[in-house]
């Protein structure tokens, strides 16, 4: 295990946490049937190798891996890449033992953001797939977009779901326009109903659904959350053996961020070698409004959230999590995912379903 990571584990599940940067570098799932562990989330290859790179570097990126807050999400003026959040320093705050064999550990954010002090919660329940979280922002002033970015890496391909959306956007620039630097394969800007109706730089229709669905790209979507408290995403890679889902209040991040990272970068530290690696990022900011990854302070004419409004004595919180389960038999596409009190059903496309435990008072039900 790499120095400085924390490990918590109960029954079936266990996480390792990076408190510099604040990642979930890494989860392990053994399923309750014996089959092999999952180890669903992505690594860059230059963290696995155990490259030194330059400082110039953010921190995010280069130990980029798992999971980790984004506050701001992006490149905003005067912190690094995706804030603090993602590149400070978290000292432990606790760790609370449940009756039931739960585990939560708490962590203080050592940095402040616009004024305001963050904590983060990381709850481990036996049995559940799932690791649940909570960060609370309290005081501080100003606005910024913020979100989560949960990374997979699905050589075999993945068949993506999601809740309810309205539209999908891409932003108003690529991500990469230079082709000395690297390529991306959409068409920004653009605003389509569905990930069906992608529409590339050349004018073709991709269904963005069933990734990846070019090599060599770099390309990023988003996609703006129907009506409703709970959002959900899915992921079905069934030649890596997973299914990776996650959970959000919709209400505090209303949109679904895709990074699709497909060897699109030539330059340090990517070198075309950062592949099928998909961002599956729970946001707030004003990108499906403006097209550009801010926050207004404002709700969009869609009603929705721009990002997190920081105000003294206020207090915020964004509750999220994710997980996995071995991929299925027969599954091909997953139709829904219904979050109860005590449980989670999802169904694929063929009707089959499969019921896990599940903790939903962690979002308030």
């Amino acid at each position: 295990m790499k120095d400085g990571l924390i490990h918590h584990a109960v029954d079936g599940i266990s996480i390792d946490f990076d408190p510099i940067g604040g990642r979930i570098e890494a989860m392990v799932i053994e399923p309750s049937d014996g089959t092999p562990a999952l180890r669903p989330l992505h690594k860059a290859p230059w963290v696995d190798a155990g490259e030194d790179l330059p400082d110039s570097i953010d921190l995010v990126e280069r130990s980029l891996a798992g999971d980790f807050f984004c506050a701001p999400f992006g490149k905003q003026p005067g912190t690094p890449i995706h804030g603090w959040t993602a590149n400070g320093t978290w000292l432990p705050a606790g760790t609370e033992n449940g009756a039931d064999g739960s585990l939560t550990a708490s962590y203080r954010l050592q940095e402040h953001v616009a004024g305001a002090s963050v904590t983060k919660d990381l709850t481990l329940r036996p049995g559940h797939p799932f690791l649940y979280q909570c960060h609370r922002f309290r005081g501080g002033q100003g606005h910024l977009p913020v979100g989560h970015h949960a990374m997979i890496r699905v050589p075999g391909g993945a068949r993506l779901s999601f809740s309810p959306k309205r539209f999908c956007v891409t932003p108003n620039n690529a991500p990469e326009s230079d082709p000395e630097r690297g390529r991306s394969v959409l068409s920004y800007p653009q605003r389509i109903n569905t990930l069906a109706q992608i529409k590339t730089a050349g004018g073709k229709t991709v269904d963005a659904a069933g990734y990846p669905f070019d090599s060599g790209h770099e390309d990023t979507l988003v996609m703006a959350e129907a009506d409703g408290d709970i959002g959900w995403s899915a992921a079905l890679a069934k030649k890596d053996g997973f299914l990776f889902f996650a959970v959000k209040d919709a209400r505090r991040l209303p949109e679904t961020t895709l990074w699709m990272s497909n060897g699109g970068r030539s330059y340090a530290p990517w070198l075309s070698r950062h592949t099928y690696v998909l961002g599956i990022e729970e946001t707030a900011t004003g990108c499906h409004a403006s097209r550009h990854f801010e926050s207004t302070g404002a709700l969009s004419s869609e009603g929705l959230a721009t990002g997190l409004v920081l105000k003294e004595g206020a207090e915020t919180e964004f509750r999220y999590g994710f997980g996995a389960v071995p991929a299925p038999a027969g599954w091909t596409e997953i139709a829904d995912i219904r979050v109860r009190r005590s449980e989670l059903m999802m169904t694929d496309t063929g009707g089959d379903s499969l019921t896990l435990p599940f903790d939903g008072t962690h979002f308030g039900l």
